[in-house]
C-alpha cells in the first residue's frame, strides 16, 4: 500500500505544479500585452501667473510728419526740382508754377489800386473845394480799399505759386509732372520726417481691445522686410473716439528703428503689451490637441497613473513655445506633453520615468 500511495502523490504533485506555473505565464503573458499597448507620455506641470494678453492689430508705416504739398492756385507746372526717394531738407525748392499769368495778374491788381489812390485822391481835393460829395468820397474809399485788398490776394498767391519743404526728410511720392496742368490745392509731392527717425504705424483697436491699453504700453513691431525680427515701440497716441465709417478707434505706435532702415507703406503687424496684467495659467504648447480658434482640448492623467481624461480649455495666446489658457485648467497640476498627439479618451498610457 505505501508504495501505491506514493505512485500515485508524483503525478498529482506534479500536475499542481504544472498548472500554477501556466497560471502564472498567462498572468505574465496578460501583463506584457498590456504593457506593449500602452502609449508612452511625458507630464508637464501648469504654470501660474500674471500674464499680459498682447493686444494684435496691423496697419503701414509712416512718419510722424507726413505732408501732401501742393500749389495754393491753378496753373501750368513749369519746374520740379526733386525726385521719388530724394533727401529734402527744410525750406529746400520742390516745384514752381509758371508764372506769365500770375504776374499778369499781380500786376493788374496794383495798376488798379494806383487808380483808385489817383481818383481818391482827387475826390478828397474836390471835397475840400465843395465839387464833391461825402458820399462820393465814401465811394471812392470803398473802391481803394477793395484794389488794395486785391492787390494783397495777387501778391499773396504769386508767393505760393512755388512748394518748398516745410521739413527734412524724403519725397516718397511725385504726383505730376512738367507742363501738366494742376488746379490749386491738388497733390504735387508728398514727403516726410525721415530724417528725424520718427516712424510710427497707424492702426484701429475695436472697443474691447481699447480698454486694455493706454499710452506709453510696450509694443513689438513685425515686417516681413526684416524676418523673424521686430522692433521695439511704445502707444504714441490714441483717439478717445471712435472713426465714423470703421467704428476702430485709431492709435499710433512710435517705432524705434535704431540703425535699420525703413520706408512708408511697408506693412506690419503690432503686438501691444498692456501694463495691465491678468491671472493665466500656461502649458507647453505640444499639450495643446484639437484647436479651433480660442478652444482646444489637453488630456491628463488620471489618479490610476494609466488611464487618461480629456478636458477641454479657453486659449487666451500663444506666444513662443507656451499656451496661456484662460480656463479649464482649474485645480489641474498636470497635463500630457510627448504623446497627446496619439491619445484617445480610451487610451491606456505609462508614463515615462516611471516604474511599472
Amino acid at each position: 500500500m505505501k508504495k501505491l500511495f506514493l505512485t500515485l502523490a508524483v503525478p498529482v504533485s506534479l500536475g499542481i505544479l504544472l498548472w500554477t506555473c501556466s497560471k502564472n505565464e498567462k498572468k505574465e503573458t496578460a501583463s506584457t500585452a498590456i504593457d506593449e499597448s500602452a502609449i508612452a507620455v511625458k507630464l508637464s506641470p501648469v504654470q501660474t501667473g500674471e500674464y499680459s494678453l498682447p493686444v494684435i492689430s496691423s496697419g503701414l508705416i509712416s512718419t510722424e510728419n507726413e505732408s501732401k504739398l501742393s500749389f495754393k492756385i491753378g496753373g501750368v507746372i513749369s519746374r520740379i526740382y526733386v525726385k521719388e526717394g530724394e533727401d529734402v531738407s527744410k525750406g529746400q525748392l520742390l516745384a514752381s508754377l509758371d508764372l506769365t499769368e500770375i504776374d499778369a495778374q499781380v500786376s493788374q491788381a496794383k495798376n488798379n489800386l494806383e487808380k483808385t489812390k489817383r481818383d481818391l485822391e482827387r475826390g478828397q481835393r474836390l471835397l475840400k473845394d465843395s465839387a464833391a460829395t461825402l458820399e462820393q468820397i465814401q465811394n471812392l474809399q470803398t473802391a481803394f480799399d477793395v484794389a488794395d485788398e486785391n492787390y494783397r490776394i495777387a501778391s499773396f498767391n504769386r508767393q505760393f505759386s512755388t512748394i518748398r519743404a516745410n521739413t527734412s526728410g524724403k519725397v516718397i511720392k511725385k504726383f505730376v509732372n512738367e507742363g501738366e496742368l494742376i488746379n490749386g490745392g491738388m497733390p504735387v509731392v508728398i514727403i516726410n520726417s525721415a530724417a528725424s527717425n520718427d516712424w510710427i504705424v497707424k492702426i484701429g483697436l475695436p472697443d474691447v481691445d481699447w480698454v486694455r491699453v493706454k499710452k506709453g504700453d510696450h509694443a513689438r513691431i513685425y515686417t516681413d522686410a526684416y524676418p523673424n525680427e521686430f522692433f521695439d515701440g511704445d502707444l504714441n497716441a490714441i483717439n478717445e473716439g471712435a472713426d465714423q465709417v470703421t467704428g476702430l478707434y485709431q492709435a499710433e505706435v512710435r517705432i524705434k528703428p535704431g540703425h535699420k532702415k525703413l520706408a512708408s507703406g511697408m506693412f506690419a503687424k503690432v503686438e501691444i503689451i498692456p501694463s495691465t496684467k491678468k491671472k493665466l495659467q500656461s502649458v507647453p504648447i505640444e499639450s495643446i490637441v484639437e484647436g479651433q480658434g480660442k478652444k482646444a482640448f489637453v488630456f491628463i492623467v488620471k489618479s490610476d497613473k494609466k488611464s487618461v481624461e480629456k478636458l477641454p480649455v479657453t486659449i487666451a495666446y500663444l506666444e513662443d513655445r507656451s499656451a496661456y489658457i484662460l480656463d479649464g485648467l482649474t485645480n489641474v497640476p498636470e497635463v500630457v506633453t510627448a504623446g497627446s498627439a496619439f491619445l484617445t479618451e480610451n487610451s491606456t498610457v505609462k508614463i515615462e520615468g516611471d516604474k511599472f
